[in-house]
């Protein structure tokens, strides 16, 4: 069996390593061969070009030349791949602005393709689904997309979020106010674009904390792909004299800083459903275009940007959207976390309510067999 799996995004690079693992511990046979990044690499997928940095935030962010040839590119050496192979199926993972023309592309063709972590139908517009009529199967983490694809009549499967595998009974460092000092989670996100909106943002409300908290605190920086230190490093020594005095340490080991911070400053991306599963507050910030925000207020049902609110169906973790996303109502909102223990308890609760929305464990298996089947 040949499998070609699609992705175009850290988050993506990451679940299709997970069930590249999975296929071949099933069927060890299978040939895999790809679109991802280091993770896909490491699960031994055959990389044909690592789009894992590729991936954008709205519209306009999206029209970018490095950007558009590299996929243009991309999607050239997969079209003389599949001249010279015969693939069983192509597995499309997340990334919808690539892996919509992929799939596009797959049924003029009659190639047999699975969209595994497709597009939210149920926030960006349930007539999306009909845009994925053609696929041989969907499998939706998401029990509220799942809904919106089965009136549509696609052939959609609820596979639970591989979230649900995820032990969070390790030890948790808890909020204890008698030790006078805190540590705060600093995630810039996983995309350029959100990187260089949001890391100027982030590192000014670093700096309010520090003098209100009169230096006793410290800072965790998890760089969300080894690609993005260098850009992040560059960032920070740019505010070097801003951050000076301030205890900081930039690391890679992204589940430490779910651990051992007592908040979260992070973008919207997935990190955000992790930080929920842990019961951590946070504070959910996203900034793109004021023109992409507009249309997107205009034709989607946009209710909440962070995935725990989202799921929830209500604002469990504050979000910062736009303009409100700024240096003072972020500090404003941690502030209160690390000195009232009555409110830092109560939205840690309401957070970890996402587990249970996040379906039976065991989840990478049952999509590896709706794959191989």
């Amino acid at each position: 069996m040949r499998i070609f799996i699609a992705t175009g995004e850290v988050s993506g690079d990451i679940q299709g390593a997970l069930i590249a693992n999975e296929i071949k511990k099933l069927a060890p046979q299978t040939i895999i061969d790809g679109f991802g990044g280091v993770e896909m690499k490491k699960a031994n997928v055959n990389i044909l070009s690592d789009m894992s940095t590729l991936s954008t935030m709205g519209i306009f962010e999206g029209i970018n030349p490095k950007f558009a040839f590299k996929k243009l590119g991309a999607f050239n050496i997969l079209k003389e791949y599949l001249k010279n192979n015969k693939v069983d199926v192509m597995l499309l993972v997340d990334n919808q602005g690539v892996n919509l023309i992929l799939a596009k592309y797959c049924k003029k063709n009659n190639i047999p393709y699975i969209y595994y972590f497709p597009p939210h139908v149920g926030i960006w517009g349930e007539w999306n689904a009909k845009r994925l009529l053609s696929a041989k199967k969907i499998i939706t983490p998401f029990q509220f997309d799942y809904d919106v694809y089965k009136k549509y009549n696609c052939n959609v499967v609820y596979s639970g979020h591989p979230f649900a595998d995820i032990n969070y009974n390790r030890e948790v460092s808890p909020l204890n106010m008698d030790k006078k000092e805190y540590t705060v989670g600093v995630l810039f996100g996983s995309r350029y674009q959100e990187i260089k909106k949001l890391a100027p943002v982030f590192i000014k409300s670093m700096k309010i904390l520090n003098d209100m908290l009169f230096g006793n605190i410290r800072f965790i920086i998890p760089v969300a792909y080894p690609e993005y230190r260098e850009p992040i490093e560059n960032i920070i020594d740019n505010y070097k004299d801003l951050l000076n005095g301030i205890c900081y340490s930039v690391i890679e080991n992204k589940d430490d800083v779910y651990i051992y911070s007592d908040a979260l400053i992070m973008s919207s991306g997935t990190a955000s459903l992790i930080a929920a599963c842990y019961g951590k507050p946070m504070v959910i910030c996203y900034k793109i275009s004021h023109l992409t925000f507009l249309l997107g207020k205009f034709f989607t049902n946009i209710k909440y940007v962070g995935m725990p609110n989202v799921m929830l169906n209500e604002e469990a973790a504050p979000e910062l959207l736009q303009r409100d996303c700024n240096p003072n109502a972020i500090s404003s909102h941690i502030i209160k976390y690390l000195t009232d223990k009555e409110y830092y308890d109560k939205t840690s609760s309401n957070l970890i309510r996402v587990r249970e929305l996040l379906g039976d464990k065991n989840v990478l298996e049952r999509v590896a067999k709706e794959i191989i089947n």
